[in-house]
């Protein structure tokens, strides 16, 4: 397994990952917890200078290092990522086998969430698409049923937060007694930068069998 650590500085807004986490908190085990994290997304944008800060975190991104990229290797899975983004291991919830983002050097990450348990994936996607509308506004949806080589449910949410137009595209499957949510963010403009450094990962990303479960 090669994991690159993060760089000094990070673009992403650490409050902006945690609505998967919360998303999958809340089809789980029907917690509370999402409010607090959206209320505390929004309060960032209250002020000119939490919106200042938000617009200056998007403006940084990179082309990304597709020609040497990085390798996960995992019980579970294997994927391959750009070789200039990087696993966020100080992310406080960070697990290599059940919940993890890849960054870009800018605002961009795929988040990705697995467990041992059986799921909904249509039930599991309304709950990733309330929690990111609450964020997002009143966002253009669009549903796609494929990540790579996993079935399930999947949309496109375009929208803005606090002004910025942003993409998320969120994916849930339930296959070989794992639940997998996959969780894309970007800001729109940025999409020309990370649209095939994302693709990279999707098309790597390979969920093996349920043998040998890391607990």
């Amino acid at each position: 397994m090669n994991i690159a650590g993060p760089p000094p500085i990070s673009g992403i807004d650490p409050a902006m990952k945690r609505v998967p986490v919360v998303a999958l908190v809340v089809a789980v085990v029907m917690s509370l917890v999402a409010g607090v994290v959206v209320g505390f997304v929004l309060g960032v944008a209250a002020t000119e200078a939490g919106r200042e800060f938000l617009r200056d975190i998007v403006e940084n991104e990179q082309a990304a290092d597709v020609a040497t990229p990085q390798h996960m290797e995992r019980p579970r899975f294997t994927l391959q990522y750009p070789g200039n983004w990087y696993v966020d291991l100080k992310d406080e919830d960070y697990d290599p086998d059940h919940l993890f983002s890849i960054d870009s050097p800018g605002s961009a990450y795929v988040m990705f969430v697995l467990g041992p348990f059986e799921s909904d994936p249509e039930e599991a996607l309304r709950d990733q698409i309330a929690a990111f509308e609450s964020l997002l506004g009143s966002p253009a949806i669009t549903r796609f049923a494929q990540y790579g080589d996993l079935a399930g449910k999947g949309a496109t949410l375009r929208g803005r937060i606090m002004g910025i137009r942003t993409t998320v595209r969120t994916f849930c499957a339930f296959e070989r007694g794992q639940t997998v949510i996959i969780t894309e963010q970007f800001p729109h403009d940025d999409e020309h930068f990370v649209k095939e450094r994302l693709a990279l990962i999707e098309r790597s990303f390979v969920l093996r069998s349920d043998t040998n479960d890391p607990e």
